[in-house]
C-alpha cells in the first residue's frame, strides 16, 4: 500500500525524460534541414555554371561545323574558278596571234608630240595658278588607281579580244573617275583620253556575223554556177536538133557549092574575137564547185581568225576560178562576182590603237 503515491511520480518523471528526448530529437532534424537547404542552396549555382557552360560547347561545336561546311564550299569554288582561268588561258594561248604592224617610227612621233604637249599645259597650268599657292590634291588617290586599272582593262580588250564597244565603255569610266577624284593636274592626261576615244570610235566595226552569212549565201549558190562544160553540152545538143542531113549530089551552083555546104553542116565555122577559154573534161565540173566551197569555207576560217591577208587572198583565188571556169554571161555568176568585190573591200582585222600613252601619264599620279 506504501508504493501507489509513488508510481504516478514515476510515470510523471518518465513522462517528462521521453518528452525532453523528443524535443531534442526534433532539434537535430530541424538542423538537419537547415543544413541540407543551406548546402543546396549552394549547389544550385555551381549546377547552373556547368549547364550553361555545357551549352556554349554545344553552340561552338556547332558553329565549327557550319564554318567547315562553308569552307569547303569555299574551297570548292575556288577550285572551279582555278579550272575556269586555266581554260581561258589555255584558249588566249590557242588563239592566232594578231598581225603586228611596224609603226615604231609613228609611235615615236608620237610619244614626242604628247610629251611636248604636256610640257606646254604643264607650264600653262603653273602660270594660271596665283603665285604662293600650290595646287592642291585632294584625298581621293583611289579615283585614280580606279582609272587607271579600267585604261589598262581596255587597252587589253583592244590587243588581246579586239573588242572596241567594250573599250570605249571602260575608257568613259575611267574618265568620270578621274573627273571625280578632284585632281587639277591631270589635263593631259584627259586630254590623251579624249584622243584615244576619238580614234576608237572612228573605226568601223567588222560585222563578223553578217559576212559569214553572206559567205555561207555564195556556198549555196555554187550549185546553180553553169560552167564551161555545161555551155558545151547545150551547144552540142543544139547543134544536132538544128543539123539536118545533107546529101552530096548536083546542084546548080557547082562542086565547090556543095563542098562548102558539106562541110558547114558538118564544121561550125565562128569568128573568135578573143582567145577561147578552156573547155572542161568529163567529171571535172564537181571537182571545180568542189574546190570553190573548200575556198568560201577558208575565207571564213580567215574572217574568224582576222587574217586579213588570206581572206582577201582567197576571195581573190574564187573571182579568178569563176571567170576561168564559168559562164560569165550568167545571172549567177555576175551577182558572185559583185558580191566578191563587195566582201574584198571589208577590212577583217581594222588597226587598233594602243592605250600606251594614257597609262603612262597617268602612272604618274599613281603610286607604285
Amino acid at each position: 500500500m506504501v508504493d501507489k503515491p509513488e508510481t504516478p511520480k514515476i510515470l510523471e518523471e518518465l513522462s517528462k525524460a521521453s518528452a525532453k528526448a523528443g524535443s531534442r530529437t526534433s532539434r537535430q532534424q530541424k538542423n538537419a534541414r537547415r543544413r541540407f537547404l543551406l548546402v543546396l542552396a549552394l549547389f544550385a549555382p555551381v549546377a547552373a555554371g556547368i549547364a550553361y557552360v555545357g551549352y556554349q560547347q554545344y553552340q561552338l561545336r556547332q558553329n565549327i561545323s557550319r564554318i567547315a561546311t562553308e569552307n569547303q564550299q569555299l574551297n570548292l569554288t575556288v577550285a572551279n574558278q582555278n579550272s575556269l582561268i586555266s581554260q581561258l588561258q589555255e584558249q588566249l594561248v590557242a588563239s592566232p596571234e594578231p598581225v603586228q604592224i611596224d609603226d615604231t617610227a609613228v609611235r615615236e612621233v608620237e610619244s614626242v608630240l604628247s610629251a611636248e604637249i604636256a610640257s606646254v599645259q604643264q607650264q600653262l597650268l603653273e602660270l594660271q595658278s596665283p603665285p604662293g599657292m600650290s595646287i592642291t590634291q585632294p584625298n581621293l588617290e583611289w579615283k585614280l588607281l580606279e582609272a587607271e586599272f579600267l585604261i589598262r582593262m581596255a587597252n587589253q580588250k583592244l590587243q588581246l579580244e579586239g573588242d572596241v564597244n567594250t573599250a570605249v565603255l571602260l575608257l568613259q569610266d575611267a574618265d568620270a573617275s578621274i573627273v571625280e577624284s578632284g585632281n587639277g593636274s591631270v589635263f593631259a592626261v584627259r586630254q590623251s583620253i579624249a584622243n584615244d576615244l576619238s580614234l576608237l570610235q572612228g573605226i568601223e566595226l567588222v560585222d563578223r556575223a553578217g559576212i559569214f552569212i553572206r559567205l555561207s549565201n555564195l556556198t549555196n549558190r555554187i550549185d546553180q554556177i553553169d560552167l564551161l562544160g555545161s555551155m558545151r553540152d547545150n551547144f552540142e545538143n543544139r547543134r544536132n536538133i538544128e543539123s539536118a542531113p545533107f546529101e552530096i549530089g548536083a546542084q546548080p551552083n557547082g562542086f565547090i557549092d556543095s563542098t562548102y555546104n558539106f562541110l558547114s553542116s558538118v564544121f561550125v565555122w565562128r569568128k573568135w574575137e578573143e582567145k577561147p577559154a578552156a573547155m572542161l573534161t568529163p567529171g571535172l565540173e564537181y571537182t571545180i564547185k568542189q574546190s570553190l566551197s573548200l575556198m568560201l569555207g577558208q575565207t571564213q576560217y580567215a574572217m574568224v581568225a582576222q587574217d586579213n591577208e588570206l581572206y582577201r587572198h582567197s576571195l581573190s583565188n574564187i573571182r579568178t576560178w569563176l571567170q576561168r571556169f564559168a559562164v560569165m554571161e550568167s545571172e549567177v555568176v555576175q551577182v558572185m562576182l559583185e558580191e566578191i568585190n563587195e566582201l574584198s573591200e571589208i577590212d577583217v582585222n581594222p588597226s587598233l590603237p594602243n592605250l600606251g600613252n594614257s597609262l603612262s601619264l597617268i602612272s604618274q599620279f599613281t603610286p607604285d
